[in-house]
Formats: structure tokens, sequence, C-alpha cells
């Protein structure tokens, strides 16, 4: 019988001392000599989805405070955005959150997330004990599967974007009224399968709200219904200022980043990002200037 090399017995060795004392997988604790024991659970909070990041939840369960200088996150089925800088104190027996990118979403050949395996997240971390910058790798949580559907979403709205053409058609109507100018306009849906879909429903930005622009009669549900035999659809919607102050200007990062949802027929849909031209960009700029 071969015997297996020596290193590899070392290593065994000391996986096996390392489980025996955290009392747990060593995959799902970080301990680095001179720093405390750290604990990494992924959360997502309302504000992080529009900046497609997520929080790595960090606790310490060591005696003293460690500092994070440097953070990367590695997650199946996501591209890496890369270490991000750090100077975040994480004190003795508590919690921190830290947020990351958690950078764009690879999708297989039948449009699917692959997410499977566990994130890692590899820290830069220094304490007073121990001055010198150490890194240390752990093992994500991520019990409310936030990566999983963060991914599950994105890969849904490019095959959705890849079946329907949605994007503003190229005449706009500004109207002034007592409360700002009003843009009327469309959006322009065009079918690329051979399986119906249903426009569902309309979205703003930030700045902008984008609502239908309804006939006499009422909204119709769903605002178009695209099928092989009747592949394309204009639906009038109307362009409002939402909010045109400094401060929201100043602060928003995607103010064209309107919403249609779209999906499958008698479905509510999926909100998918509507294609926004530079002609429709000056047009919408008579309504609120940035």
């Amino acid at each position: 019988m071969t015997r297996p090399p020596r290193f590899m017995l070392l290593t065994l060795f000391i996986t096996t001392v390392m489980a025996s004392c955290t009392g747990g997988s060593p995959a799902d604790v970080g301990e680095v000599p001179g720093h405390a024991d750290l604990r990494a659970e992924i959360v997502q909070l309302r504000r992080d989805v529009v900046l497609e990041r997520v929080q790595v939840a960090l606790r310490n369960n060591g005696p003293e405070e460690v500092v994070v200088e440097r953070l990367l996150l590695r997650a199946p089925g996501f591209d890496s955005a890369g270490p991000v800088p750090k100077d975040s104190p994480v004190p003795p027996g508590q919690v921190v959150n830290l947020p990351v990118a958690h950078g764009d979403v690879r999708c297989d050949a039948a449009g699917a997330p692959v997410t499977r395996g566990d994130a890692l997240v590899i820290v830069w971390v220094r304490s007073a004990a121990a001055p010198e910058q150490s890194r240390t790798r752990l093992t994500a949580r991520d019990p409310q599967g936030y990566l999983r559907r963060i991914a599950t979403l994105a890969c849904r709205q490019r095959r959705l974007a890849g079946e329907v053409d949605l994007r503003f058609g190229s005449a706009w109507r500004p109207e002034r009224t007592p409360d700002g100018v009003v843009l009327h306009g469309s959006v322009e849906a065009r079918l690329l399968i051979d399986e119906p879909r249903d426009v569902t429903q309309v979205g703003g930005t930030v700045i902008y709200g984008l609502l239908p622009d309804a006939p006499a009669d009422g909204v119709p549900d769903p605002l178009a219904a695209l099928t092989p035999q009747r592949p394309t659809a204009s639906v009038p919607v109307k362009v409002v200022a939402s909010r045109c102050d400094g401060h929201s200007i100043g602060e928003v990062k995607q103010p064209y980043a309107f919403l249609v949802w779209m999906g499958e027929a008698g479905s509510e849909g999926t909100a998918v990002q509507l294609e926004v031209e530079p002609a429709s960009i000056r047009a919408l700029q008579k309504v609120c200037r940035l």
C-alpha cells in the first residue's frame, strides 16, 4: 500500500486538532495567532439592493478588539469585486456589518445561477496583541440564502432581457402643469421569442416617477400582452418629477434606472431595467435637470 506524503499527514493532523478545539468544522472559524476567532455571516439590508452589495456580519468571539483592514468576498456564481479597504474595529463579543459588493452574477447556458458551495470571506486583521497584519479565511454562513436569491433574480432578469426588447419610444411630448413638467411618451416592447410574455407594470427612479398614461377607461391589465402573432406593443407612459432637490440629485447613482415588470403570460412579472437612449435622456431633463 502506498503511504500518503508526510505533508498530507501533517495537514490532516492540524485540521483534526482545530476541529476538536473549536467544536466545529475549521472552515467555519477563522483563527490567527494573536487574534480573536471570527465568524462571518451574509446579510443584506434594503439599501444594499440598489447598491448591488451585501454585508458581511463579522462576529468577534475572542477576548480583544480586532481591526479589519481589508475584506474580500468570494461567492460561488459571482465574479469577485476584489478586496475592499476597511478600517473597522470589531470589539470582543460584538458583531459589525461590513458592506462589500457581491460582484457580477454568472449564469449557466440555461440561464440558471451557479451558486453551489459556500461563500468565502478573507479578512486582513490586526490587534493590539498582534499589530502585524494577518490574513484569515472564513466560510460565511448565509442562512437566509441572500446570495442564492440575488443570483436567481439576476439570471432571471438577464434571461427576460433576451426575450423582450424594452425601450422608451422616440416621441416625447412635454406638458407644463402647476406641479411642473409632465413628459408624455411610450415604452416600446418587442417580443424576441416564440412564447407569449406580458408587460405588467412600470416604475420610476429616485429622481423620476414613471406611470402608465392611462386612457379614460383606466389602465389595462396587463399593460401589454405580447404573442408571436402580435409581437410588438406601445405602452403609453408619463414621466413626472419625484425628487428633484439638490440632495437627492447629489446622492443618486442611477438616475435613469427605470424598471418594467415583464414575464410569462398571466404572471406578475419580474422587474427588468429599461433601455434609455441619449435622446430620451435629453427629453427627461426637461422634467428634472441633473
